[in-house]
């Protein structure tokens, strides 16, 4: 959880999305600097605003959020709507400038960090408590990263294979074995959230195989952050209550209610005063809302997101003899119409013309708008004018671009303006399906169904999807399943062609390498590193990068990975919140959440 922080004037820099950006809005004006990725509009009617009272009177604070976690042990929680939890709960060693996410800054910790880039000095704040009133200790955050660690899983492929020494009570070095630019920032991701060990011991924690706290963390807290989970329904409400020994600033609202509501239920809800905040409206009723006056205030915020869309091809031959063929693979990227797919996602969506989100290092810039000559296979989306975003109007197609050799490691060129990786090519795409020898078998194209990704369904992205490729040639069938399973099959590997959503971890390109060969979003795709020296090379080239070195190092790296990597980019969306009257303000955090403390 983050303290406040006082804001650096004219500092809001051009990331984009949740990831990115601190905005907030109130029924009648955005709160603070305006920014050029945000917009908000407002539907006001004729209801009174509830009067001013003091905390311990006011109602709990209802915020409405598509659950996508199943646990709220912090080493569990990658997903959105967990670390929405996580944040508010725990403290983390380092925390993210809002007004700038790549500037890291003190959390728990004072830090410092070695010339080589491969040690950090960690100080704890002498006032550091936990929810049970015991301090902060070097040895709990040891006990934090090392169980983090050693029961893997996505935190522990973040963490990597780092080592913690302890110093003093309040004093701590954490090392890796070669240079790590983004160690500061990866340690302000709510995964990494300090736990009070005693706690976690007194209910199976351990830093090995013996753990047995994941049930209890599951469902608890033992943290040192703004709230406590106090109550919770499993799979429907988590109630949050003020830490008793938080001593930063009191939160606005006596408890906090988190509920578990489909995109549909939210709109009504925020409409009908049931719900103070959503957090996944869909794009269309967004856009109509924002002109439709309502009873009560509510105010809608959009920005694009730097959440990434993607498809993903299975390396392993083992689950399917096709989309592990670089041919196969070449057809299907360059038969995906990107700024089609975006457009289908709403106001806002942006095609993603590679893996590291626009507005980080390396990451591709759209070119001058163009017409495009090649029809599209998807509607556009509607609902209602289209919305200010961060892109110009019309979002052109990326230019074809020359690529690596497969047979040497390319050398680093000027530092110059990345050019983005080939655009839709059909004839192209036809023959790339002809020498892969592929004579219409079923791909089976799976996805979370009931797991929108910022209110959008992302069924009309599937469909979309097997129009696109069927005009290349290739037979996709649709196999969504509830998200346990889509799920489950996704992390150990087993889906042929898959349909998902990742967020960056942190605000740097690192975050991005996690689609790398033994990434882990690399492993769900069985991609492994050795299979290509060059694509390994480059992996590390860009993981350690510096100064101006680093925009070409991603470059390279996502040219590479778009030519024989397994994922295709498919569009960045636009994530829709809106508040009712009684709320004023609604702060995001850098990591693609909401700061439930700061709510007012």
């Amino acid at each position: 959880m983050r303290r406040p922080i006082a804001p650096k004037p004219g500092v809001v820099g051009t990331l984009l999305g949740l990831v990115l950006l601190g905005a907030c809005t109130t029924p009648v004006q955005t709160a603070g600097p305006a920014t050029p990725s945000a917009t908000t509009a407002t539907a006001t009617g004729t209801g009174t605003p509830s009067p001013t009272t003091s905390p311990v009177e006011r109602a709990p604070l209802v915020v409405e959020a598509a659950f996508d976690f199943t646990s709220l042990d912090p080493r569990e929680l990658v997903e959105r709507s967990g670390l929405l939890v996580a944040d508010a709960t725990y403290e983390t060693l380092t925390t993210l400038d809002p007004e700038d996410p790549t500037n890291v800054l003190p959390g728990l910790a004072e830090w410092t960090m070695s010339p080589e880039r491969n040690w950090l000095t960690l100080r704890l704040r002498p006032d550091a408590t936990f929810s049970d009133g015991s301090r902060v200790t070097s040895d709990d955050v040891i006990f934090t990263l090392a169980r983090a660690r050693a029961l893997g899983g996505t935190a522990a492929k973040l963490l990597g294979p780092v080592g913690f020494t302890k110093v003093d009570d309040r004093t701590l070095t954490v090392t890796v074995p070669g240079p790590d630019f983004a160690l500061p920032a990866l340690l302000a991701n709510p995964a990494f959230g300090i736990l009070n060990s005693d706690v976690v011991t007194e209910h199976g924690g351990a830093t090995g195989p013996g753990d047995t706290a994941g049930s209890w963390l599951s469902w608890n807290s033992a943290g040192s952050g703004p709230y406590v989970v106090a109550e919770v329904d499993r799979g429907r409400t988590i109630r949050l209550e003020p830490n008793p020994h938080w001593d930063g600033p009191a939160p606005t609202f006596p408890a906090v209610i988190v509920r578990n509501a489909t995109p549909a239920q939210q709109v009504r809800d925020i409409e009908s005063g049931a719900a103070d905040v959503v957090l996944d409206l869909p794009p269309d009723h967004a856009d109509a809302m924002k002109l439709r006056p309502k009873v009560s205030s509510v105010a809608i915020t959009s920005q694009t997101s730097a959440a990434l869309t993607f498809l993903l091809l299975n390396d392993d031959a083992g689950v399917s003899e096709w989309t592990g063929n670089p041919d196969f693979a070449r057809a299907v990227r360059l038969g995906l119409d990107v700024d089609a797919l975006a457009r289908l996602a709403g106001p806002g969506a942006v095609p993603a013309l590679g893996l590291v989100p626009r507005g980080l290092p390396g990451a591709f810039e759209p070119p001058a708008p163009q017409p495009s000559a090649e029809p599209t296979d998807v509607p556009t989306a509607t609902g209602g004018p289209t919305a200010t975003s961060s892109t110009s109007p019309a979002t052109p197609t990326a230019p074809a671009t020359s690529t690596p050799s497969p047979t040497a490691t390319p050398e680093p060129g000027p530092a110059t303006t990345p050019t983005a990786p080939p655009a839709r090519d059909l004839p192209a795409a036809k023959a790339a399906l002809k020498r892969s020898g592929y004579r219409g078998q079923p791909i089976r194209l799976s996805w979370a169904d009931d797991r929108p990704v910022n209110g959008i369904d992302l069924a009309s992205v599937a469909r979309a999807v097997r129009a696109q490729l069927k005009r290349v040639g290739i037979r996709v069938v649709l196999a969504p399943a509830p998200i346990q399973k889509a799920w489950a099959d996704y992390e150990k590997g087993s889906t042929a062609m898959g349909l998902w959503a990742w967020s960056p971890e942190y605000a740097e390109p690192e975050a991005a390498l996690a689609f790398a060969p033994g990434g882990h979003v690399g492993h769900r795709a069985r991609s492994v590193r050795g299979v290509s020296s060059v694509l390994d090379t480059l992996t590390e080239q860009a993981r350690t990068s510096y100064g101006d070195d680093r925009p070409q190092a991603f470059a390279r790296w996502q040219l590479e990975m778009a030519r024989t990597g397994s994922f295709v980019p498919l569009f960045q969306p636009a994530a829709h919140t809106a508040h009712g009257e009684r709320v004023t303000a609604v702060p995001r955090t850098p990591i693609g959440s909401v700061d439930l403390a700061g709510i007012r």
